[in-house]
């Protein structure tokens, strides 16, 4: 229940707020996404992927998960942990992709605040790195713990519990948060809070250790993906004052000098031919 109040408390928090210097609406939704895909499905960005389901492999084919589920089961388990995981659990359900999208949404209609720009940034992440995930899960097929078959093991299309979607989803707006934030001790919390999900579905015995690390691990490829790649994902230098503004308003600004550049150019062009005939006007008055 209690979620469902973060959520109306967010939605409030964007329709009634109105920016001081009118109304600015964020860039054209997908329209400029390419880039993000580009980083996302690069060379680069599938071997660094290939090198974790290489890591997370050893950790499923070694018995190495298994053992890690029965330790955490039998040693660290508790009533405690349970309450915990059942706060943090709900950040990682499939609902949170439509909530992030009707932000960017209205940061691309209505208007841009900082709490639409977080959402739209979750959506992109979320749009770039949900066919990866989709494709491990059902591709490689592994089952939960709980499920008492094959275990953490691949078997294509057996199943679809490879990666844990709970920990790509929840890990996400931790992620953004995390890049967007000044001061390091803002930006600790961030990254611990980013992890709190996928934690709590070891706890639950819902996906074994290696699961969650590659859910994780393609939530920080997305997010990676968005700010290295994205204007609205960058932000350059503001007034040194802990101000920032994103690049498309840097490139507005820049835009508004170049046409006042060019108004200059055309006053002083009109003045240098005016001035002949001033000169003719003087003599002939002479």
């Amino acid at each position: 229940m209690w979620v469902w109040v973060v959520l109306v408390v967010m939605a409030l928090v964007v329709l009634l707020y109105r920016p001081v210097n009118g109304r600015r609406r964020g860039p054209a939704l997908i329209k400029n996404s390419g880039p993000y895909w580009r980083r996302m499905y690069s060379r680069r960005n599938f071997l660094r992927l290939g090198g974790a389901l290489v890591g997370v492999g050893v950790l499923a084919y070694s018995g190495a998960d298994e053992a890690c589920d029965r330790w955490y089961a039998n040693h660290l388990r508790s009533d405690a942990t349970d309450r915990v995981a059942g706060v943090v659990e709900p950040f990682g359900r499939r609902f949170w992709f439509l909530y992030w999208l009707l932000l960017a949404i209205l940061d691309s209609l209505y208007h841009s605040s900082a709490l639409t720009r977080w959402g739209r940034r979750n959506f992109e992440a979320m749009m770039v790195g949900l066919p990866t995930l989709w494709s491990v899960q059902y591709g490689l097929g592994a089952a939960r713990p709980t499920d008492q078959t094959h275990g953490p093991r691949w078997r294509p299309f057996a199943d679809d519990n490879s990666a844990s979607g709970h920990a790509f989803v929840a890990a996400i707006p931790w992620l953004n948060a995390a890049r967007a934030a000044g001061a390091w001790p803002t930006r600790a919390l961030a990254q611990a809070g980013s992890g709190l999900t996928a934690w709590s579905r070891i706890n639950d015995q819902k996906h074994y250790l290696s699961q969650v690390l590659i859910g994780y691990s393609f939530a920080w490829s997305a997010v990676d993906a968005v700010w290295q790649s994205s204007p609205a994902g960058s932000v350059v230098p503001g007034d040194g004052q802990g101000d920032t503004t994103t690049l498309s308003q840097a490139g507005d600004v820049n835009h508004d000098t170049k046409n006042m550049d060019s108004s200059k150019q055309r006053d002083e062009t009109l003045k240098k031919e005016s001035l002949p005939h001033r000169r003719a006007d003087d003599n002939q008055n002479e």
